[in-house]
């Protein structure tokens, strides 16, 4: 075979491959189809090209190649095990085998060895040594191959103790990269947890300890059921399938399910919609369900060899009473009928281990999910069932790691019916980081860290308000319900509050509580929504949302939920600026209600006590200059801004007392950068100024606009880079502030704002435009909200609209929630009056046109 005749061959199998493919071929034969065509241009090369090395050399696939789980553009790991003794010649052969391999366009990953430097080799490095469990033997005598492998089993023999260790250590590092969960909206199928590799790992640990070669063995020694050892077949060949599947689609090597991925996956792979949900939901329910598998089968496999390292300690065992017992620091039963005999025993046992902060034993695990269906309705009113899991609630510690186990074996969804719903259920855009049961049991983990957390993690306020709730357990029930019904049809907070009011009377619950635990579900966005949508220095809109909570203890539980919620949706979501919102309208809402009014003396009080914070950080700059800078400034802009970003204003202005400038400042604390700009006030200011800031490496997240009291305006942007971190490039920064400049140099009207290049993704095409007027965000502003699909240069687009047709823009929140945003903006005509209706009407249509995503030109 010829590198053209190779390069043809390898064009051919991918095209094979695809077909087999696209006709529903399992992921375990398509990988197995790959590798025996590469075997076949491997080996036809090796022996055309290397006639004298193929005589003595020994051929070995390693790694994924060598256990035949080749994707189409995987790499071909080799290893050339040549004698101890190496004839003359054999290194020429060698090189034009390998150069012929780069010219057919395969990825070669080599190693050119004798068995001695091999095994040098393989005691250094615990990647060789489990290269080395896989080798496969695709041309040659043998005899160097032969020669290793007594020598390989004396090693593992030997050394098996420290190669599982490494195994596991390499595991849990791998879990930590990857978020230690399962449940990423986009996993990755090989490295992810519950991915490929977790199967490959546990059997890696169980060859090394072992000397197993198939996996049906573990069945045999015990280590795993057959039950287990099917699911973890399935979830195999599902994720092989997959990762097939990605390798077609990007014609590259590529093992992250991403939201274009999974629609394209989900309709080669022929799903089809189910009881009105989407094709791609059906497909991620599967893929969540494969690898929740995996996951849990390796997690079971980890805490084998976990105990097999620790024999000793493990080997103590003391009888908990109630058929539990306590083996190292896990709970287990005495025997495998101990559910049976007594099924209200599948909530306790997660009780005694919460109270003694252990873990259960996978001997208890297994026997868990064996007998889950033992609960049943009789199972769910049974006034013992009733207190174990709310005695799981009300205890101090590990509320969230004992919910995530029930979870994980099945048993909360059994518990609570409604939650089998949400198990496994993906949301098709880029703000929700997990599925939602996963989403929910975190956030019940994020209210528990209010009170063993550390402070500066989330909002300081969240730490001292959670002591003033009496029972944390409603918070909790709140948080389980709080998302339950999506999914289903209609509004998910009206239904997920039917059906929580449902399960607190199911729990005996006294009315007071019940209804709690109701409203809590029932207005959990509304918190949210009013401090990033609404004018929080207007006295309506506090009034209006103080009305809508009550009284104070309602307040309490419903910040801290909120600050839960936001905070488990996923990585990077909170920050200081979420957290600072939430904190105005918590403290605005507190004063109403404890019958203080909005400018209380107590509020006045806390606006001096934040102002000297700042001035007590610009300790270089003359009084008398801080005084007048201080005299300029509005009561909503000082009431807006923490000390240290009011500290930035405050030295603008005490530089700019006359004339303008602009300051860019990195607040590393919040995550963001300040881009404060003080200029003469003139129409269409705050939308040359975001054409001016806005880019495509620049993520706007908020905007403010004041009118000083010597007319002159302040606006501040509030920018992150794309990644969701603090805009820290100095180059970059300096040329925001030099286009800025540029626009407060020149008179220059308003022009339109430059386009950047729009760089499409699909999920762009799932967000649907809405732009509404908002009558009760503010009752001194005409408020209009746009959501739409985020890309660069949408928010100087929109501020360009406005501002064309005569409005002035005095505010605007600007919030980012994945692939969509939802920007609000306060607006008055002239002379500050509110928009007329027909003003309204054609203003909306206006923007509703700018707001969509243009077609690729």
């Amino acid at each position: 075979m010829t590198p053209e005749q190779a390069r043809i061959a390898l064009k051919n199998l991918h095209a094979e491959v695809a077909a087999a493919f696209d006709a529903g071929e399992s992921g375990h034969d398509l990988c197995r189809r790959m590798s025996e065509g590469v075997d076949r241009i491997l080996v036809g090369l090796w022996r055309k090209l290397a006639p004298s090395a193929c005589k003595v050399v020994d051929l070995l696939a390693v790694g994924g190649y060598g256990r035949a789980e080749l994707a189409p553009f995987s790499d071909w790991d080799i290893w050339l095990l040549v004698p101890e003794k190496a004839g003359k010649g054999l290194e020429d052969d060698i090189q034009a085998f390998l150069y012929a391999l780069w010219d057919a366009g395969g990825k070669i990953g080599y190693a050119v060895r004798t068995p001695s430097e091999t095994m040098e080799h393989i005691h250094n490095d615990w990647d060789a040594a489990t290269a080395a469990l896989e080798a496969r033997l695709l041309d040659g005598q043998g005899h160097q191959y032969r020669q290793l492998q007594p020598v390989l089993q004396r090693f593992f023999r030997r050394q098996r103790r420290r190669f599982v260790r490494a195994k596991l250590e390499e595991m849990n590092l791998r879990h930590q990269r990857a978020g230690d969960t399962a449940f990423l909206m986009e996993p990755d199928v090989k490295e992810g947890m519950g991915g490929l590799r977790d199967g490959q790992a546990i059997f890696w640990m169980a060859r090394g300890w072992y000397g197993v070669h198939d996996q049906k063995e573990l069945v045999r020694h015990g280590i795993l059921s057959a039950k287990e050892l099917s699911h973890l077949a399935d979830a195999r060949d599902f994720l092989l399938r997959c990762r097939v599947g990605l390798h077609l689609e990007n014609g590259r090597a590529a093992d992250r399910l991403s939201f274009e991925m999974q629609l394209a996956l989900a309709e080669r792979m022929g799903y089809e919609s189910e009881l009105g949900r989407p094709t791609v939901e059906v497909f991620m329910k599967d893929y969540f369900r494969h690898a929740g598998r995996m996951a849990r089968v390796s997690r079971l496999l980890t805490m084998h060899f976990d105990e097999l390292l620790n024999p000793k300690f493990f080997a103590r065992i003391q009888d908990l009473g109630d058929g539990f017992t306590l083996q190292g620091d896990r709970v287990g039963i005495v025997h495998a009928n101990v559910f049976r005999e007594a099924p209200l025993r599948l909530l306790r046992i997660f009780h005694v281990a919460q109270e003694g902060r252990r873990h259960l034993s996978s001997t208890a695990l297994r026997q868990i999910r064996e007998d889950v269906l033992l609960i049943d309705d009789d199972f769910r009113h049974h006034p013992d069932a009733r207190e174990s899991f709310l005695a799981i609630l009300r205890a101090r510690r590990n509320v969230h790691w004992t919910l995530k186990q029930m979870n994980d074996t099945g048993i909360l969804g059994r518990y609570i019916p409604e939650f089998r719903h949400v198990v496994g259920l993906g949301q098709f855009n880029r703000y929700h980081a997990y599925t939602v049961d996963e989403h929910t049991i975190r956030a019940v983990g994020e209210a528990r860290n209010f009170i063993h957390g550390e402070r500066q993690q989330r909002l300081d306020l969240a730490h001292e308000v959670v002591y003033r709730i009496h029972r944390p357990e409603l918070l909790y029930l709140a948080l389980i319900f709080h998302d339950i019904a999506k999914g289903m049809e209609g509004d998910h907070s009206e239904n997920g509050a039917r059906l929580a009011r449902a399960f607190c009377q199911r729990l005996q619950l006294d009315v007071d509580a019940t209804a709690l635990v109701e409203w809590l579900v029932r207005e959990h966005l509304t918190m949210a929504v009013t401090s990033q949508r609404c004018d929080l220095a207007d006295p309506e809109v506090v009034r209006r949302f103080a009305d809508t909570v009550g009284n104070l203890g309602r307040l309490y539980y419903l910040l801290l939920l909120t600050v839960a919620d936001i905070a488990a949706v996923g990585p990077g979501v909170w920050n200081d600026w979420k957290g600072s919102l939430l904190k105005e309208l918590f403290q605005a809402t507190e004063r109403y209600l404890a019958g203080q009014g909005r400018q209380s003396q107590a509020a006045l009080d806390t606006q001096r006590i934040r102002m000297q914070a700042a001035r007590d950080r610009l300790l270089d700059i003359e009084s008398h200059l801080l005084d007048q800078a201080e005299g300029l400034l509005p009561h909503r802009c000082v009431a807006h801004f923490p000390p240290h970003q009011l500290a930035r204003i405050l030295h603008l202005l005490a530089h700019h007392m006359r004339s303008y400038g602009v300051e860019t400042w990195v607040d590393s604390r919040r995550g963001e950068t300040l881009v404060i700009v003080l200029a003469p006030e003139r129409p269409g200011l705050l939308a040359m100024l975001a054409d001016a800031v806005g880019g495509s490496h620049v993520n706007i997240i908020a905007a403010q606009a004041f009118r000083l009291r010597d007319g002159r305006a302040l606006d501040v942007f509030h920018i992150q880079s794309v990644d969701g971190q603090a805009f820290d490039e100095a180059s970059d920064l300096g040329r925001i502030r030099e286009k800025i400049l540029k626009v407060l140099d020149t008179d220059q009207g308003l022009r339109p704002p430059r386009r950047p290049r729009l760089k499409r993704h699909i999920l762009m095409e799932h967000v649907p435009v809405r732009v509404r007027h908002l009558p009760d965000a503010s009752s001194r502003h005409t408020a209009i909200e746009v959501v739409a699909a985020d890309r660069p240069g949408l928010l100087a687009e929109l501020t360009y609209a406005i501002s064309q047709e005569g409005y002035n823009i005095r505010n605007a929140a600007i919030s980012t929630f994945g692939e969509r945003v939802v920007d609000v903006f306060f607006l008055h005509g002239e002379h500050d009056r509110p928009l007329a209706p027909d003003e309204l009407e054609a203003l909306i249509a206006k923007l509703s046109k700018v707001a969509k995503v243009p077609e690729v030109q």
